[in-house]
Protein backbone atom coordinates (compact mmCIF):
# COMPACT_ATOMS: atom_id res chain seq x y z
CA UNK A 1 0.00 0.00 0.00
CA UNK A 2 1.39 3.43 -0.77
CA UNK A 3 2.15 5.65 2.69
CA UNK A 4 2.25 9.12 2.26
CA UNK A 5 5.06 11.03 3.14
CA UNK A 6 6.14 11.79 6.62
CA UNK A 7 4.30 15.72 7.52
CA UNK A 8 6.25 18.62 8.12
CA UNK A 9 6.49 19.81 11.37
CA UNK A 10 3.16 21.97 12.17
CA UNK A 11 2.93 25.73 13.23
CA UNK A 12 -0.10 27.77 13.58
CA UNK A 13 2.33 29.73 11.08
CA UNK A 14 2.01 27.64 8.53
CA UNK A 15 1.32 28.79 5.05
CA UNK A 16 -0.16 26.13 3.92
CA UNK A 17 -4.11 25.69 3.31
CA UNK A 18 -4.40 23.92 6.70
CA UNK A 19 -3.01 26.96 8.32
CA UNK A 20 -6.53 28.86 8.76
CA UNK A 21 -7.36 25.83 11.15
CA UNK A 22 -4.60 25.74 12.90
CA UNK A 23 -4.54 29.75 13.76
CA UNK A 24 -8.90 29.46 14.52
CA UNK A 25 -7.81 26.89 17.13
CA UNK A 26 -4.50 28.63 18.64
CA UNK A 27 -7.43 31.30 19.70
CA UNK A 28 -9.95 28.77 20.75
CA UNK A 29 -8.61 25.87 21.97
CA UNK A 30 -4.58 26.63 22.61
CA UNK A 31 -4.48 23.05 23.66
CA UNK A 32 -5.08 21.44 20.48
CA UNK A 33 -3.32 18.79 19.37
CA UNK A 34 -1.99 20.24 16.19
CA UNK A 35 -0.11 17.94 15.41
CA UNK A 36 -2.06 15.15 15.20
CA UNK A 37 -4.43 17.62 13.49
CA UNK A 38 -1.75 18.30 10.95
CA UNK A 39 -1.32 14.62 10.28
CA UNK A 40 -4.82 13.87 9.80
CA UNK A 41 -5.17 16.81 7.00
CA UNK A 42 -1.63 15.38 5.32
CA UNK A 43 -3.00 11.79 5.40
CA UNK A 44 -6.58 13.54 3.40
CA UNK A 45 -4.95 15.34 1.16
CA UNK A 46 -2.21 12.66 -0.08
CA UNK A 47 -5.48 10.11 -0.21
CA UNK A 48 -7.34 12.59 -2.10
CA UNK A 49 -4.96 14.30 -4.24
CA UNK A 50 -5.98 14.72 -8.21
CA UNK A 51 -9.92 14.70 -6.78
CA UNK A 52 -12.26 17.86 -7.58
CA UNK A 53 -15.18 18.90 -6.25
CA UNK A 54 -17.95 19.90 -8.16
CA UNK A 55 -16.51 23.73 -7.67
CA UNK A 56 -13.31 22.50 -9.58
CA UNK A 57 -11.86 23.16 -6.70
CA UNK A 58 -9.11 20.28 -5.04
CA UNK A 59 -11.54 17.94 -3.02
CA UNK A 60 -9.14 17.89 0.04
CA UNK A 61 -11.08 21.99 0.35
CA UNK A 62 -14.12 20.21 1.55
CA UNK A 63 -13.34 18.19 4.54
CA UNK A 64 -10.69 20.95 4.98
CA UNK A 65 -14.08 23.71 5.49
CA UNK A 66 -16.01 20.77 7.20
CA UNK A 67 -13.37 20.29 10.30
CA UNK A 68 -13.51 24.69 10.26
CA UNK A 69 -17.22 24.32 11.12
CA UNK A 70 -16.67 22.07 13.58
CA UNK A 71 -13.43 23.80 15.35
CA UNK A 72 -15.86 26.95 15.37
CA UNK A 73 -18.38 25.05 17.98
CA UNK A 74 -15.06 23.78 20.13
CA UNK A 75 -14.94 20.14 18.66
CA UNK A 76 -12.33 17.93 20.28
CA UNK A 77 -9.18 16.62 18.69
CA UNK A 78 -10.74 12.94 17.46
CA UNK A 79 -13.60 14.47 16.06
CA UNK A 80 -11.54 17.14 14.34
CA UNK A 81 -9.17 14.31 12.64
CA UNK A 82 -12.18 12.32 11.75
CA UNK A 83 -13.52 15.05 9.96
CA UNK A 84 -10.51 15.45 7.86
CA UNK A 85 -10.57 12.05 7.15
CA UNK A 86 -14.12 11.30 6.60
CA UNK A 87 -14.40 10.56 3.20
CA UNK A 88 -11.00 8.66 2.39
CA UNK A 89 -12.18 5.55 3.25
CA UNK A 90 -14.98 5.83 0.94
CA UNK A 91 -14.14 7.95 -2.04
CA UNK A 92 -10.64 6.79 -2.00
CA UNK A 93 -8.34 3.46 -1.69
CA UNK A 94 -7.48 4.13 2.15
CA UNK A 95 -8.11 1.43 4.05
CA UNK A 96 -10.06 1.15 7.31
CA UNK A 97 -7.05 -0.86 9.06
CA UNK A 98 -4.29 2.25 7.66
CA UNK A 99 -6.43 3.93 9.11
CA UNK A 100 -6.93 2.21 12.55
CA UNK A 101 -2.84 1.63 12.59
CA UNK A 102 -2.03 5.76 11.74
CA UNK A 103 -4.88 7.28 14.26
CA UNK A 104 -5.90 4.92 16.40
CA UNK A 105 -9.36 3.05 16.95
CA UNK A 106 -11.78 6.23 18.45
CA UNK A 107 -10.72 7.91 14.96
CA UNK A 108 -11.14 5.01 12.98
CA UNK A 109 -14.41 4.45 14.21
CA UNK A 110 -15.83 7.75 13.71
CA UNK A 111 -14.61 8.03 10.23
CA UNK A 112 -16.62 4.47 9.63
CA UNK A 113 -19.44 5.66 11.46
CA UNK A 114 -19.64 8.49 8.90
CA UNK A 115 -19.52 6.53 6.15
CA UNK A 116 -22.21 3.81 7.57
CA UNK A 117 -24.39 6.98 8.54
CA UNK A 118 -24.53 7.97 5.12
CA UNK A 119 -25.70 4.68 4.07
CA UNK A 120 -28.23 4.32 6.74
CA UNK A 121 -31.88 4.66 5.78
CA UNK A 122 -33.50 7.98 7.14
CA UNK A 123 -35.50 6.14 9.65
CA UNK A 124 -32.41 4.82 11.09
CA UNK A 125 -31.42 7.86 11.97
CA UNK A 126 -32.81 9.42 15.23
CA UNK A 127 -31.43 10.88 18.47
CA UNK A 128 -32.44 8.63 20.91
CA UNK A 129 -32.51 10.40 24.98
CA UNK A 130 -32.07 14.18 25.45
CA UNK A 131 -30.10 14.50 22.27
CA UNK A 132 -27.03 15.59 24.01
CA UNK A 133 -23.46 15.37 22.95
CA UNK A 134 -23.34 12.51 24.80
CA UNK A 135 -26.09 9.86 23.77
CA UNK A 136 -26.43 7.52 21.19
CA UNK A 137 -28.05 8.56 17.84
CA UNK A 138 -29.60 4.71 16.56
CA UNK A 139 -26.75 2.65 16.93
CA UNK A 140 -23.82 5.62 16.58
CA UNK A 141 -21.79 7.72 18.25
CA UNK A 142 -23.43 11.37 18.20
CA UNK A 143 -19.91 12.68 18.08
CA UNK A 144 -20.88 10.69 14.27
CA UNK A 145 -23.67 13.23 13.70
CA UNK A 146 -22.26 16.23 14.30
CA UNK A 147 -19.32 15.45 11.91
CA UNK A 148 -22.39 14.99 9.69
CA UNK A 149 -24.16 18.26 9.92
CA UNK A 150 -21.04 20.08 9.27
CA UNK A 151 -20.67 17.95 6.11
CA UNK A 152 -24.15 18.68 5.05
CA UNK A 153 -23.41 22.49 6.25
CA UNK A 154 -20.32 22.88 3.29
CA UNK A 155 -22.46 21.04 1.11
CA UNK A 156 -25.31 23.59 1.64
CA UNK A 157 -22.89 26.11 1.13
CA UNK A 158 -21.42 25.16 -2.24
CA UNK A 159 -24.79 24.04 -3.47
CA UNK A 160 -25.03 26.08 -6.53
CA UNK A 161 -22.13 23.82 -8.40
CA UNK A 162 -25.17 21.15 -8.11
CA UNK A 163 -27.84 20.47 -10.97
CA UNK A 164 -31.33 22.10 -9.43
CA UNK A 165 -32.74 18.41 -9.01
CA UNK A 166 -29.51 17.82 -7.01
CA UNK A 167 -30.70 20.64 -4.67
CA UNK A 168 -33.88 19.88 -4.51
CA UNK A 169 -33.28 16.65 -3.44
CA UNK A 170 -29.94 17.88 -0.60
CA UNK A 171 -32.51 20.56 0.36
CA UNK A 172 -35.50 18.68 1.28
CA UNK A 173 -33.41 15.87 2.86
CA UNK A 174 -31.71 18.61 4.96
CA UNK A 175 -34.84 20.17 6.20
CA UNK A 176 -36.36 16.66 6.93
CA UNK A 177 -33.41 14.54 8.59
CA UNK A 178 -30.45 17.19 9.53
CA UNK A 179 -32.12 20.07 10.99
CA UNK A 180 -33.95 18.46 13.34
CA UNK A 181 -31.02 16.57 14.54
CA UNK A 182 -29.23 19.82 15.03
CA UNK A 183 -31.90 20.95 16.82
CA UNK A 184 -32.16 18.11 19.06
CA UNK A 185 -28.03 18.44 19.54
CA UNK A 186 -28.26 22.40 20.01
CA UNK A 187 -26.33 23.20 17.50
CA UNK A 188 -28.64 26.21 16.70
CA UNK A 189 -25.50 28.13 14.53
CA UNK A 190 -25.64 24.85 12.45
CA UNK A 191 -29.44 24.68 12.61
CA UNK A 192 -30.14 28.09 11.53
CA UNK A 193 -27.83 28.03 8.50
CA UNK A 194 -29.18 24.67 7.35
CA UNK A 195 -32.76 25.68 7.45
CA UNK A 196 -31.76 28.71 5.67
CA UNK A 197 -29.98 27.49 2.65
CA UNK A 198 -32.30 24.71 2.01
CA UNK A 199 -35.28 26.67 2.03
CA UNK A 200 -33.60 29.44 -0.50
CA UNK A 201 -32.56 26.15 -2.78
CA UNK A 202 -36.58 25.29 -2.19
CA UNK A 203 -37.69 28.79 -3.21
CA UNK A 204 -35.64 28.45 -6.31
CA UNK A 205 -36.55 25.63 -7.58
CA UNK A 206 -39.38 23.96 -5.36
CA UNK A 207 -43.17 25.45 -6.57
CA UNK A 208 -43.46 22.99 -9.14
CA UNK A 209 -43.48 19.75 -7.12
CA UNK A 210 -46.56 20.69 -5.98
CA UNK A 211 -48.26 20.81 -9.25
CA UNK A 212 -51.04 17.66 -10.19
CA UNK A 213 -47.95 15.91 -11.50
CA UNK A 214 -45.89 16.32 -7.97
CA UNK A 215 -48.79 15.23 -5.93
CA UNK A 216 -49.59 12.40 -7.31
CA UNK A 217 -45.82 11.37 -7.72
CA UNK A 218 -45.49 11.83 -4.02
CA UNK A 219 -48.62 10.22 -3.38
CA UNK A 220 -48.04 6.86 -5.05
CA UNK A 221 -44.73 6.72 -3.36
CA UNK A 222 -46.74 4.91 -0.59
CA UNK A 223 -46.36 2.06 -2.38
CA UNK A 224 -42.50 1.99 -1.73
CA UNK A 225 -40.64 0.43 1.46
CA UNK A 226 -40.96 3.12 4.49
CA UNK A 227 -36.92 3.39 5.14
CA UNK A 228 -36.75 4.00 1.10
CA UNK A 229 -39.88 6.22 0.25
CA UNK A 230 -38.36 10.02 0.97
CA UNK A 231 -35.52 9.30 -1.14
CA UNK A 232 -37.44 8.29 -4.30
CA UNK A 233 -39.95 10.96 -4.13
CA UNK A 234 -37.24 13.95 -3.46
CA UNK A 235 -35.32 12.32 -6.45
CA UNK A 236 -38.47 12.34 -8.83
CA UNK A 237 -39.70 15.72 -7.10
CA UNK A 238 -36.25 17.26 -7.66
CA UNK A 239 -35.98 16.05 -11.75
CA UNK A 240 -39.99 17.30 -11.51
CA UNK A 241 -38.93 20.97 -10.17
CA UNK A 242 -36.56 21.84 -12.77
CA UNK A 243 -39.02 20.93 -16.19
CA UNK A 244 -40.67 24.40 -17.50
CA UNK A 245 -43.73 23.17 -18.80
CA UNK A 246 -46.89 21.95 -17.67
CA UNK A 247 -46.65 19.01 -20.56
CA UNK A 248 -42.94 18.46 -19.90
CA UNK A 249 -43.81 17.36 -16.08
CA UNK A 250 -47.26 15.76 -17.51
CA UNK A 251 -44.76 13.14 -19.24
CA UNK A 252 -42.49 12.77 -16.83
CA UNK A 253 -44.69 11.51 -14.26
CA UNK A 254 -46.18 9.42 -17.22
CA UNK A 255 -43.11 8.29 -17.74
CA UNK A 256 -42.69 7.15 -13.70
CA UNK A 257 -46.07 5.60 -12.93
CA UNK A 258 -46.17 2.80 -15.03
CA UNK A 259 -43.10 1.32 -13.54
CA UNK A 260 -44.01 1.97 -9.84
CA UNK A 261 -45.51 -1.31 -8.94
CA UNK A 262 -42.73 -3.16 -9.99
CA UNK A 263 -39.95 -0.94 -8.68
CA UNK A 264 -42.40 -0.93 -5.40
CA UNK A 265 -41.96 -5.14 -5.27
CA UNK A 266 -38.31 -5.09 -5.85
CA UNK A 267 -37.70 -2.65 -3.35
CA UNK A 268 -39.85 -4.59 -0.99
CA UNK A 269 -38.33 -7.74 -1.68
CA UNK A 270 -34.18 -6.06 -1.01
CA UNK A 271 -35.96 -4.73 2.18
CA UNK A 272 -37.39 -8.08 3.15
CA UNK A 273 -34.19 -10.24 2.45
CA UNK A 274 -32.10 -7.54 4.26
CA UNK A 275 -34.19 -8.14 7.62
CA UNK A 276 -34.36 -11.97 6.86
CA UNK A 277 -30.26 -11.59 6.74
CA UNK A 278 -29.95 -9.64 10.03
CA UNK A 279 -32.14 -12.39 11.83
Amino acid sequence: MNRPPPPSPPSAADNGPVAGLLRLLAGTRPGADAGSIKRAYDVAAYWHRGQQLKSGDAYITHPLAVATVLAEIGADDQILCAALLHDTLEDTSYTLVALREEFGAEIADLVAGVMALDAAPDGEIALSGTGSANTAVGTYDSRIVVIKLADRLHSMRTLRHLPPPAQVHASRHTLRVLVPLARRLRLEAIRSELENLAAGALKRYGPRATTVSGRLLAATTALLPTATRARWREEWLGELSVLPTRRERITFAAHILPGMPRLAATLHRLAHGKQAHRQ
